[in-house]
């Protein structure tokens, strides 16, 4: 019985020592010792030509950032037009300690015009590396370096809108193409509360855009701002979240910004009648010339054109509010594409005298001249 005594004393003698050693354990803590250097740029003058884009431009190396503990260190390369790095472009990451990264011609004119160099014109870039650990944690920034860039014009993506709430419906094969100036790419057209994407081509690959959201697949997420009214759906899709009608959709390619946003036209698509006005008629709206109405939204008329015909389309027989004409204010032309009252040119066709069919789609917010 005496020995059971001395053994029960004895466990509780290591359970004290062990909770005494549990309430005075050391926390490990992980400091950064050394920043990240960019040792090393494959070159000094890079001219890049579009005429090889997925050729290597500009390997960057660096050492590697010191902690206190051995730690798995990732890092991140950023390009700005300044030295103080006001408004950088992650050009890239690199995880599992890698030291180096290498950018083609077309990832290096992509960073250089986004941050504000001029196409055909060497420009200085400002270069630096960022190590973290884990989500961003315990941050190091390298000392900066440059290189000087020619870059060329962007070619920036075309865009082509399909889905349930569109006019087109799921139907990529005559998904609705946008009106493309330099970065801009618009369209006034029909939208409901429903799901929708871009594509690339008028096909449902290689390319689809939507939203740049955690649940979208990683290949489609291209929108970093959206209008209130469009939020994530799915896995390949945007939603739609305002009321039917008539939408400007006007998309910003700028590798800075790409954005989208919806905006509700002031003008609808189901009128009884439709007019056109111009050269033609001596622009004589009292006298504009009466179209056929073929179905919702959708007018003809059959006509004889000749060189440098200017026109625009009226709800009315007078200039008031129902009125479209080629899409954006200051941009006379052919486009194909309409633009409500306030936002539109002239339209410019140059006929040869002979006799051409034009028919207006106010739905789908295009004219077709033929």
């Amino acid at each position: 019985m005496k020995n059971k005594y001395i053994i029960n004393a004895f466990a509780a003698l290591l359970l004290m020592i062990g909770l005494t050693s549990c309430d005075n354990r050391e926390l490990v803590q992980v400091d950064n010792s050394a920043a990240p250097i960019a040792m090393d740029l494959s070159a000094e003058h890079i001219f890049l030509d579009k005429n090889y884009p997925d050729n290597p431009a500009l390997n960057v190396s660096w050492t590697q950032a010191a902690y206190t503990v051995p730690v798995e260190v990732n890092y991140k390369i950023e390009a700005s037009k300044d030295k103080d790095f006001k408004t950088p472009y992650v050009l890239g990451t690199v995880a599992q300690s890698l030291r180096t990264a290498t950018y083609t011609v077309s990832q290096l004119n992509t960073a250089a015009q986004t941050i504000g160099l001029t196409k055909n014109i060497e420009g200085k870039m400002f270069l630096r590396v960022i190590s973290a650990l884990g989500a961003n944690q315990i941050k190091a920034v390298s000392n900066v370096t440059t290189v000087n860039v020619t870059p060329y014009a962007l070619e920036y993506p075309n865009f082509f809108l399909v889905g349930a709430a569109s006019y087109v419906g799921w139907n990529s094969g005559v998904a609705q193409a946008l009106y493309k100036m330099d970065n801009f790419s618009y369209i006034y057209t029909y939208l409901s509360q429903e799901s929708f994407r871009f594509l690339g081509q008028q096909a449902w690959s290689p390319i689809n855009y939507s939203i740049d959201n955690p649940g979208t697949d990683a290949a489609s997420r291209y929108f970093k701002q959206t209008s209130a009214n469009i939020v994530f759906s799915d896995r390949e899709n945007m939603k739609f979240t305002g009321a039917a009608g008539i939408y400007k959709i006007e998309i910003n390619a700028d590798g800075a910004v790409q954005s989208l946003n919806a905006t509700a036209s002031p003008l609808g698509f189901e009128y009884p009648n439709l007019y056109v006005v111009g050269s033609l008629n001596g622009w004589n709206a009292a006298n504009a010339i009466p179209m056929t109405r073929k179905s919702e939204g959708v007018f003809e008329l059959t006509t004889t054109l000749g060189a440098n015909t200017e026109m625009k389309f009226l709800g009315q027989q007078a200039f008031a509010s129902l009125e479209w004409g080629n899409i954006l204010k200051n941009n006379n032309g052919n486009s194909g594409f309409l633009g409500p009252k306030e936002d539109n040119s002239n339209i410019v066709f140059n006929g040869n005298g002979g006799s051409y069919k034009i028919t207006v789609n106010l739905k789908a917010g295009t004219y077709t001249i033929e």
